[in-house]
């Protein structure tokens, strides 16, 4: 099974890329495909054409495919139901608080978009699909939250010691209470497993952008955080790329966007363009159009 990925800032056009590669790989490739958005201001039913849920489902009209559309209430009703219960244990073990802890906690910022790395840790391990195409969150949002993944609960886990051995817990833990060491350890396994995940060779990640300077800054900033996380990329997008137009307005506009292009390729070297292909690559037949557009650069 692969897991594709498409990263970058909003706008630039990672769910058309997402869907079109979705849609080509399971209606002409015959791959049974699972298309996710961990947007959380998702557009993919708008770009597929019809309504999704927040669960796996087969897609309307199309072929071997099945998509979902995550949005933030869901995400944290499914963080309740899976690690509410142990976070509650985990924190009454050395403070006495109630069950209303997990409502308090499950309001942290971040808290949504870093259970969502771990819903889709689940599909990929479940193994049910060929492919899954991952549209992920914009901006480098998604890499400050990996950073997290990497380092809270290696934190969580040496402040609960000192915490333990201060208030001499040990006892009670011993006397039968949950043992906060053993689920926090769970909890680092589970945060090894997806960098596992994200670091297999069975994982290609592309970078999306468009040919704009603060976008290339973005781009390169996203790519050697990354790499710094062990990260594979597989390849650089710039998308939206006008050529061949005689309006003088839009003169100045295409020398800056050639600018940028050059950047790209300066510090990247292979890059792909996509220009600008004047129709939208929206419903099944604008999305299979883009898809052999997109097959046509490799």
């Amino acid at each position: 099974m692969r897991l594709i990925s498409f990263w970058g800032k909003g706008g630039v056009g990672k769910t058309t890329c997402s869907a079109s590669l979705a849609v080509g790989l399971s209606e002409l490739e015959g791959r049974e495909v699972l298309l996710v958005t961990t947007d959380l201001t998702p557009t993919l039913s708008d770009v597929l054409g019809v309504r999704l849920s927040s669960d796996p489902s087969r897609v309307e009209g199309f072929t071997n495919l099945q998509a979902m559309e995550l949005n933030e209430e869901v995400v944290i009703r499914r963080w309740k139901e899976r690690f509410g219960e142990e976070v509650y244990r985990v924190i009454s073990s050395f403070l006495p608080v109630e069950r209303d802890i997990i409502e308090y906690v499950a309001k942290a910022p971040g808290i949504a978009d870093q259970f969502m790395l771990y819903v889709l840790y689940e599909l990929w391990n479940e193994g049910e699909y060929d492919v899954i195409v991952w549209d992920t969150p914009a901006s480098s949002g998604s890499v400050r939250l990996l950073r997290i993944e990497e380092e809270f609960y290696s934190h969580l886990g040496d402040a609960v010691r000192m915490y333990l051995r201060l208030r001499g817990f040990l006892e009670r833990i011993r006397r039968g209470s949950a043992d906060p060491l053993a689920l926090i350890e769970e909890w680092r396994e589970i945060a090894r497993g997806i960098f596992g995940m994200l670091s297999d060779e069975g994982h290609s990640l592309y970078l999306v952008s468009t040919p704009e300077k603060v976008c290339y800054l973005l781009t390169k900033r996203l790519y050697d955080e990354l790499v710094e996380l062990g990260v594979r990329v597989e390849g650089i997008l710039v998308n939206k790329l006008v050529r061949g137009c005689e309006c003088e307005r839009l003169k100045g506009m295409i020398r800056n966007q050639m600018s940028a292009l050059e950047e790209f390729k300066a510090s990247f070297g292979s890059v792909r363009v996509i220009e600008n292909v004047g129709y939208e690559p929206i419903g099944k037949e604008g999305l299979l159009r883009f898809y052999d557009y997109l097959r046509g650069l490799a």
